[in-house]
């Protein structure tokens, strides 16, 4: 699951052997490229080969066109993962405005540690979208944030928004 998100065509070297080539927000060693017969979302190092951890069995010219199930690696094969779309234009428009206005931090941490960073924080009106994710201010705190980089979720300073 790590390596699903939302990806981004790249302003350079955007097409790789004749298809478009997609470089996932927030971790520039995830892609999603076309090879062969499939499409692949997997390191960046392998962009243009035949493998990665998540695939699609189709030629179309755009992955979000197919009808067709992704698979995802197991190890030793490929599953069938019924379940998984890919989205753009409005079908992600949609499901990114499913995004909480407001969401809570909440509970213990070990030792207290960090618990005065818990609480709510507000999605912002203006630049609430960081690595193509919500972002959020806490509540009464506008020097604590709360964003998504990478494959993670950060609690952390303002100042440090959309970093690792």
């Amino acid at each position: 699951a790590n390596q699903l998100g939302v990806f981004l065509k790249p302003a350079r070297r955007g097409w790789v052997n004749c298809y478009p080539s997609y470089v996932k927000a927030g971790d520039n060693n995830v892609m999603l490229w076309h090879a062969g017969q499939s499409w692949f979302v997997g390191p960046a190092a392998d962009l243009g080969q035949e493998r990665g951890w998540v695939s699609l069995v189709d030629g179309c010219l755009r992955p979000e066109a197919s009808r067709r199930t992704w698979r995802v690696a197991d190890g030793a094969a490929f599953v069938d993962a019924p379940g998984l779309r890919c989205l753009a234009g409005d079908a992600l428009a949609a499901e990114m405005a499913k995004a909480a206005p407001q969401i809570a931090l909440v509970g213990p941490t070990p030792q207290n540690l960090q618990a005065n960073q818990l609480g709510v924080f507000l999605k912002p009106a203006r630049r609430g979208w960081v690595n193509c994710y919500p972002s959020y201010v806490k509540a009464g705190d506008n020097n604590v944030m709360l964003w998504h980089a990478g494959q993670s979720w950060f609690v952390g300073p303002a100042a440090d928004l959309g970093q690792e």
